[in-house]
């Protein structure tokens, strides 16, 4: 094995990585100009091999927290926020320090974001979606929001099934997500005067959405450890499948409210402000 790998795991092992998300936060902003430098070198105009390298430094740092994560759901469902509040931290921690090391790389070198700006000029940013802000009046609806919802849950639903068969490479999704809301956000203050004020909207289905994958990749990577070192049997095992339905769940509710929140008050102030 490598040895700088085992000076990094062992250093990585301090109860300060659970203790303290801010350490999370920075270890991952940190990460994010790592993994980019490697993709400069190695692998020139190829911006998603950054996630993908982002995503390799990470697995060892978050490794243990599904140790934990497992150990924890082992002892069943009670208290199940105050369980799980150390770990959701630690995640939520990552992706804010992911998704501010993206804004800053995307800010400083737009290039470095190419694929994941070519994808929402493809989808979200497609001159017929902005056009729908722009002209006649934007009315929100309930089928809007659905059908928002078919969608996000169908891809996180998709994620569930990788998390499972990837372990703690399940944080991968939270990665992919963070570079595009990065890059979205880059976006919006190349094209808008009054980006600033559509990004801070966003934020508002943004967050949840975020919050519903990072519960997805916290039960699927749980699941995936439970399935190899727990008897399907025992009620270990049946602890944790049961905990992570509940954080799948609690996933699907959250990416529920977004697509609400994207219906009814991201969109009509985008329609207002464009």
């Amino acid at each position: 094995m490598d040895t700088s790998t085992v000076v990094l795991e062992q250093f990585l092992d301090r109860k300060i990585v659970v203790k303290h998300a801010a350490f999370v936060f920075v270890l991952s902003a940190i990460y994010v100009f790592v993994a980019y430098a490697v993709q400069n070198f190695f692998f020139p105009g190829q911006s998603i091999a950054t996630v993908l390298l982002v995503t390799i430094l990470l697995v060892p740092s978050l490794h243990h927290l599904i140790i934990l994560e497992e150990k924890v759901e082992r002892a069943g469902s009670s208290h199940f926020w105050k369980r799980h509040r150390i770990l959701i931290k630690c995640y939520s921690g990552a992706f804010l320090g992911l998704l501010a090391g993206f804004l800053i790389l995307g800010f400083v070198n737009p290039a470095a974001l190419n694929y994941q700006i070519a994808q929402l000029e493809q989808d979200h940013l497609r001159p017929e979606a902005i056009n729908r802000f722009s002209g006649q009046q934007y009315v929100p609806d309930m089928t809007t929001a659905i059908a928002l919802f078919s969608h996000n849950v169908m891809y996180l639903l998709i994620g569930f099934i990788l998390s499972v068969f990837y372990g703690a490479g399940a944080i991968f999704l939270v990665v992919y997500n963070a570079s595009f809301f990065a890059a979205f956000i880059v976006e919006l203050f190349a094209r808008w005067s009054a980006a600033a004020q559509l990004a801070g909207v966003s934020l508002l289905h943004l967050l949840p959405e975020s919050i519903g994958f990072i519960l997805t990749a916290m039960a699927g990577a749980s699941l995936s450890r439970a399935l190899i070192h727990e008897k399907l049997a025992e009620q270990k095992f049946k602890n944790v499948l049961k905990n992570d339905v509940l954080l799948l769940v609690c996933a699907i509710a959250f990416i529920l409210l977004a697509a609400i929140v994207e219906t009814y008050v991201t969109a009509v102030f985008f329609h207002s402000s464009i």
